[in-house]
């Protein structure tokens, strides 16, 4: 059933750090502010803030960028 789901759409609006590396480094990202990206419909955690609700996610639930 949940294969039949399909991928949510949505811009980047900020980025952390990116995923911390063995070595202490932070790894680059390969998205960045502005891009509209697809992203799976199970991944992230929904927050709100100053009235907006936002998406939080891991870039591995980032399927692929759609225009940047």
């Amino acid at each position: 059933e949940s294969a039949k789901e399909k991928p949510k759409e949505g811009i980047i609006i900020a980025l952390g750090e990116g995923k911390l590396l063995d070595n202490g480094d932070h790894a680059a990202w390969a998205v960045k502010v502005g891009d509209r990206v697809l992203f799976t419909s199970y991944g992230g955690t929904e927050v709100k803030y100053g009235g907006q609700e936002y998406l939080i996610m891991e870039e591995r639930d980032i399927l692929g960028v759609i225009e940047g």
